[in-house]
């Protein structure tokens, strides 16, 4: 993945394993579970609700309908 093809979306925090995140496009939106070898989140341990910036290719950011 190179620099080029990372995209920040703007989304809602839902909750995280060790090996994704769930976030939300929006608040009554359905949860995307995203991988963490294919994005990273800021704030990296948010509160559930709460939005935060998702970083991930663009590939896997449109895959999951965030763009």
């Amino acid at each position: 993945m190179s620099r080029s093809d990372l995209v920040d979306v703007d989304v809602q925090f839902q909750t995280q394993t060790s090996e994704a995140v769930c976030v939300r496009s929006d608040e009554d939106g359905e949860d995307i579970w995203v991988p963490k070898s294919r994005g990273e989140i800021e704030p990296a341990n948010p509160s559930r609700g709460k939005s935060i910036v998702l970083t991930t290719d663009e590939a896997m950011a449109i895959e999951k309908e965030l763009v």
